[in-house]
């Protein structure tokens, strides 16, 4: 899920405006992210510039711009430290820390860790659960902008989990590929006429195939290529689509979570999106589409060859490594 920053400031701002006690308007510019100083301790005497920070404080800021992973660790701690505060301190001590949050979010998955994300995700519910027990209940602007945060700091962890999967994963068995979209799975319904899943009185044509799998496993592009289409669609949820050249094109449909953009340059094997369930689906599982010169292909027949394994207690045919 990709995290609007903008949006994300907009509703801090809301925040701000909605907190108690009322503050003083700052009608100066308001500098841009990267223009910011990182985190420092004011000093208590506003008028003495020349002062060493840290020596009387009043409250503690900090804001950066792409930040590190450590960087990310002391601005928790600083609101950490702000919110045991009493005073205007302890009111403000929001706006940095969600600012900061969400500027790492905005970084690539691959530039993020676990670690502060786990971090800020406890801090930021262990004090929101004081507001909601402080006298007048929590603002519900705050309560709002915390939910948000928490969700996008759910998802950006199940994108690192995806990730750290795929050096696992050798999705290419033979040079040119192309690759199989899943490392495991199972074919729960193939390219042709088949009833409709859900409603099951119509026969219709399934052009692809359905690969069921464990929610948010790791989707791979099956040829390198370039991402024509990468948002939500209709029945076929977030969906997207890459052209690989020479009329050739691929889907992939009813993902969790879209981890490319559109016009992005993907390499076979690349991770692309997490598993999930997303439009108009029984369950959790990939539809995946061939298509060349705009007509449905049988992906099957471009895949390369993989054992299969049948059962008579599975519906469907599995394949790949489940460990």
């Amino acid at each position: 899920m990709k995290i609007n920053s903008a949006y994300h400031l907009f509703a801090a701002a809301l925040l701000l405006s909605g907190c108690r006690p009322a503050f003083k308007v700052d009608n100066g510019p308001v500098p841009r992210l990267h223009r910011r100083p990182p985190a420092v301790v004011a000093p208590k005497d506003e008028k003495a510039p020349g002062k060493r920070p840290g020596a009387g404080t009043d409250g503690i800021i900090g804001v950066f711009k792409a930040p590190r992973p450590a960087e990310v660790e002391q601005a928790i701690r600083i609101f950490q430290l702000n919110r045991g505060r009493q005073g205007p301190a302890r009111d403000t001590a929001w706006y940095p820390f969600f600012e900061t949050l969400f500027a790492y979010l905005d970084m690539p998955a691959g530039k993020t860790a676990f670690s502060p994300l786990i971090r800020a995700r406890v801090a930021a519910e262990f004090e929101l659960d004081a507001e909601q027990r402080a006298a007048g209940g929590a603002d519900p602007e705050l309560k709002k902008t915390v939910k948000l945060l928490l969700a996008a700091i759910d998802s950006r962890m199940r994108e690192i989990h995806a990730l750290q999967q795929v050096r696992e994963y050798d999705p290419a068995p033979e040079e040119d590929g192309p690759c199989w979209p899943l490392a495991y799975g199972m074919i729960t319904s193939e390219f042709g006429e088949r009833k409709d899943p859900i409603d099951r009185s119509r026969i219709r044509f399934h052009a692809g195939l359905d690969l069921a799998a464990a929610p948010n496993e790791p989707v791979h592009a099956t040829l390198g290529g370039v991402v024509s289409e990468a948002r939500r669609s209709g029945n076929w949820g977030r969906v997207v689509r890459i052209q690989h050249g020479e009329g050739t094109e691929t889907l992939y449909a009813h993902l969790a979570t879209i981890l490319v953009k559109e016009d992005q340059l993907v390499t076979l094997g690349e991770v692309i999106g997490l598993l999930g369930r997303s439009g108009r689906t029984t369950g959790y599982h990939l539809h995946f589409g061939l298509y060349v010169t705009g007509q449905p292909v049988d992906p099957l027949e471009r895949l390369p060859a993989i054992p299969l394994s049948f059962s008579d207690q599975m519906p469907g045919a599995t394949f790949g490594h489940t460990e």
